[in-house]
């Protein structure tokens, strides 16, 4: 098994060849892809996957986090904020927590397990841990919560049943002379429905896939449980099509789970074996999504949180038409101040560790005169660009202002924070930090228009 970082060091792998044709496939699936992502040249050559960069039998992780598993290789790539910590490799437990407390407060992307169910487990490989996490939730479902729901089914009868399928029976009964066969639509009430065969599905697709005795136990109860249900192929398109009623909540989460291991399907060489799957997940989103998820929830009372903000646009052009879309990565609005905005753009890079002793901080040229463009377009003085934390003691925010050349001289004033993304000595009180963190930036910025607007 290889263990990677982001953008870290190579690592030797048993079949290259298979394991590059495996990611290509992937990626021409677009599962990782937003579908307002904008794709470029590159990204749409068939012979291009942005997962892994290969060399000979090597290979070296790009900016994706998660595992992939084809046969013999497996490999796991964890987050670039970890990489120069000493004993990464032997961390691995507190990194998996990392990256479930991340997800615990994404919205964009939907991941169905909760840190306090991570807490209770000992599985170091992040394969099996996945396995065994949604195990436990098919077999603590569908035992405490049976699902019996009423099954759309077609079927030809000699007495009718239901409601009567004009269209099929003339295609399929009087066309042939069947008169007496009349072709019904009708929904008995079944455990044997649509939603229980996605989950056994799903579930031999682990029980082919797992290497451990306690993940091989869950599964087969499952099956056991599962045993009247009818064995049918699925599609991650058959979810999408599966609603319910707020009494069986539960199963929403289980068809959550359902869409990472369909996502995977596509991938297997026989209906019922996964012996190729991953889960992977770019770590820029990751931490846009995080930010403004914990935004929105710790901090909704006072301030209004926009993510994705894309109503404007930059420039319109000599015939009026509005062109260069404007996307903010999270906007808020003061609700006690609506006057008062904050454009926030996240950066999940790692500056420098001497980035202090350079005049522009480690902030890249590019990325500030983005902010300022869009602060000017959208009358908003307050800029702020978040990085990730490089060490556990966090380095002071950088403030920048930027004064216009037009007489009023108004301007913007910039400023570059770092949270408290993760720690090695204080996971525990991430939260308390990063809240911490974020009110006094918030409040400073508050004050200081409080008494801009005076003067």
């Amino acid at each position: 098994m290889a263990l990677l970082f982001e953008y870290g060091k190579w690592e030797s792998v048993i079949n290259k060849d298979a394991l590059n044709q495996m990611l290509k496939d992937i990626w021409k699936q677009r599962i990782f892809v937003d579908s307002e992502t904008e794709l470029s040249e590159a990204d749409n050559d068939n012979h291009f996957q942005p997962f892994l960069n290969f060399d000979n039998n090597q290979v070296r992780a790009n900016n994706y986090v998660g595992f992939i598993q084809n046969d013999d290789d497996i490999i796991e790539i964890y987050p670039k904020v970890f990489r120069n910590s000493e004993n990464a490799k032997v961390q691995k437990e507190l990194m998996l927590r990392h990256i479930f407390y991340w997800f615990s407060y994404c919205r964009k992307w939907r991941f169905p397990f909760s840190q306090a169910t991570l807490d209770k487990k000992d599985i170091k490989e992040f394969p099996e841990l996945i396995i065994n996490l949604i195990a436990n939730q098919f077999l603590e479902t569908i035992s405490k919560q049976p699902l019996t729901m009423y099954q759309p089914v077609e079927e030809a009868f000699q007495t009718p049943r239901g409601s009567i399928n004009f269209k099929r029976y003339l295609n399929n009964g009087m066309a042939y002379g069947n008169y007496q066969n009349i072709d019904c639509d009708y929904e008995p009430f079944l455990f044997d429905n649509k939603v229980n065969r996605i989950i056994k599905y799903c579930t031999r697709l682990l029980l082919a896939q797992t290497r451990l005795p306690e993940n091989l136990r869950i599964l087969q109860d499952v099956i056991f449980i599962l045993d009247e249900v009818d064995d049918l192929p699925y599609t991650i398109h058959d979810i999408e099509r599966t609603n319910f009623n707020s009494f069986f909540e539960d199963y929403s989460t289980l068809m959550n789970s359902c869409n990472l291991i369909l996502s995977q399907q596509l991938y297997a060489n026989n209906t019922y074996n996964l012996s190729q799957w991953c889960l992977l997940f770019p770590m820029e989103y990751i931490f846009e999504d995080f930010l403004a998820g914990f935004l929105k929830e710790k901090f909704h009372k006072h301030w209004k949180v926009e993510y994705q903000k894309s109503e404007k646009y930059l420039a319109t052009n000599k015939d009026g038409k509005n062109i260069f879309n404007m996307q903010h990565d999270i906007f808020l609005t003061s609700k006690e101040n609506p006057s008062l905005k904050i454009i926030i753009d996240t950066k999940y890079k790692l500056r420098d560790v001497n980035y202090k002793t350079d005049l522009k901080k480690g902030i890249a040229q590019n990325d500030l005169y983005q902010m300022v463009s869009y602060a000017f377009r959208r009358g908003c003085t307050d800029v702020m660009l978040v990085y990730p934390n490089l060490s556990d003691n966090l380095n002071s925010p950088d403030k920048f202002e930027v004064v216009s050349g037009f007489p009023a001289n108004e301007k913007i004033n910039v400023t570059a924070i770092e949270i408290p993304f993760w720690s090695l000595t204080n996971f525990d009180s991430l939260t308390t930090e990063i809240e911490k963190v974020v009110a006094d930036k918030l409040n400073d910025i508050s004050q200081y228009s409080q008494s801009a607007s005076i003067n």
